[in-house]
């Protein structure tokens, strides 16, 4: 799958051109959203933050791709690890945050692990087989179908769920108590927050925060800390001496 990519710096075009297959470069916003506004499948981005000195210029590509195209994938690319603190001013879902440093082997495996996921992810969210669940929505149900949604969210002060999908939100008339017992796949984090486990990609306990493959971030609360732990044993704790000696932990 194609990659898009926003960047000016000639010595990163020809990184690309080298390590990807028919990359399409563009060199200023206009150029990019202009190419990718008919592509309602979710397109694979890659964005450098930094456009003609302007820093954050990238941020806000990205959050008018995100408002436009809800499935794009889209990973940053920046030259400052301190930059990363802006996708939540921006409110920007990225499926991941690179530091190019000196553009090395390592880097070039991080970008293509991340290009990976992102044809996973749309493979997901477009060929998938559907999984149909009834959820309640006040004195009626809905026909939900689980793979396209990505986290449950309530809606404060009201009696309301929020589903989030890639292409919409929904909103119904439940709580997350009756929500969750409906689908093993269905996780409560929080007071407020369900996930979809299939979108889960990375927990920090330390900080009590997941984050999902969308680049969604969201809190845990220590009431649900122990569950979210069990679901999420191979992101933080090395396999055991009685595993497979061959296993590989997913860092």
């Amino acid at each position: 799958m194609a990659c898009h990519i926003l960047t000016t710096k000639k010595r990163d075009q020809r990184l690309f051109r080298k390590i990807l297959i028919d990359p399409y470069i563009f060199e200023t916003p206009r150029e990019l959203l202009l190419a990718i506004r008919s592509n309602k499948r979710g397109p694979i981005l890659i964005i450098d933050l930094e456009i003609r000195g302007h820093e954050k210029i990238g941020f806000q590509t990205a959050e008018l791709v995100k408002k436009n195209n809800p499935n794009a994938q889209i990973i940053l690319l920046a030259e400052d690890s301190r930059l990363a603190n802006y996708c939540f001013e921006y409110q920007v879902g990225v499926l991941d945050f690179i530091i190019k440093n000196d553009r090395d082997l390592t880097f070039q495996k991080r970008l293509l692990r991340a290009i990976e996921k992102a044809q996973y992810n749309l493979h997901k969210i477009f060929y998938t087989k559907p999984n149909f669940v009834r959820f309640p929505n006040g004195t009626r149900s809905i026909l939900v179908d689980l793979t396209h949604v990505i986290y449950i969210s309530c809606e404060k002060g009201t009696h309301h769920l929020i589903l989030h999908e890639h292409d919409r939100i929904t909103k119904i008339r439940a709580t997350l108590k009756t929500i969750v017992p409906l689908h093993k796949d269905i996780c409560q984090i929080h007071s407020s927050f369900a996930i979809n486990l299939n979108y889960l990609k990375d927990y920090q306990p330390k900080k009590k925060i997941i984050t999902l493959s969308t680049g969604n971030a969201l809190p845990v609360s220590r009431r649900y800390t122990s569950e979210v732990r069990m679901h999420t044993t191979w992101f933080t704790e090395p396999p055991s001496k009685d595993e497979n000696p061959n296993f590989k932990r997913n860092d």
